[in-house]
């Protein structure tokens, strides 16, 4: 994937994280968590947890979870071609800048 589609994915995914829990932070203060559970990946809001969102319901089977945008879903696709989806999602989006532990 090109950077610029990296970034755009991570933006769209922040934007669902956002609307789904009514996130009332300014923007620029959500950070995102990736984890893996039962086969299932998982978008986390950073500082609550119990925030999350399934983005594949089933990672063997690449059953990449519905009302996903474009980009979104092409790079949740692209984490799912690594041993460590979550991982792959951790470690791009701290080297496209989002978020610096």
């Amino acid at each position: 994937m090109q950077q610029r589609e990296l970034v755009s994915g991570f933006s769209e995914l922040k934007d669902l994280l956002i609307r789904t829990y009514k996130i009332e932070r300014n923007r620029e203060f959500v950070k995102l968590y990736f984890s893996e559970k039962d086969n299932e990946l998982l978008m986390h809001d950073y500082d609550d947890h119990k925030n999350s969102v399934a983005l594949s319901r089933n990672m063997n089977d690449e059953d990449i979870s519905h009302g996903l945008t474009a980009n979104a879903h092409r790079l949740v696709r692209e984490s799912l071609n690594h041993a460590s989806p979550a991982g792959f999602l951790i470690e791009e989006f701290q080297l496209n800048g989002f978020f610096r532990f």
